[in-house]
């Protein structure tokens, strides 16, 4: 998928988890609605200085707007499946686990 677009929306997921519109979050950047819904959808892209800016008013750094891994779960659903499949010791594990919890 294009890098553009997985940093958009992290951008958007951080910005909606703080409860920050759009324009409230391109205020505190310095930059206008519009060039950060254009940056939300994928079609622009940040300079360093408003990544930058970015990462300040979100409290977070690149490293976490740049990590796509999470963004993929039918991928880590497939690992941990394969993972569980031949481990006998894994699934008594779980199954022992999820007793517990029940």
């Amino acid at each position: 998928m294009n890098i553009k677009i997985l940093f958009g929306k992290k951008v958007k997921e951080y910005r909606t988890k703080l409860l920050l519109t759009q324009e409230e979050l391109a205020e505190k950047i310095g930059i206008s609605a519009k060039s950060l819904s254009q940056i939300e959808l994928g079609n622009n892209f940040v300079s360093a200085e408003t990544l930058e800016a970015i990462c300040k008013a979100l409290n977070t750094n690149p490293k976490n707007l740049f990590n796509f891994a999470e963004r993929e779960p039918a991928k880590n659903l497939e690992y941990i499946k394969n993972k569980l499949e031949n481990n006998d010791y894994l699934l008594e594990k779980i199954s022992q686990i999820i007793n517990i919890i029940e």
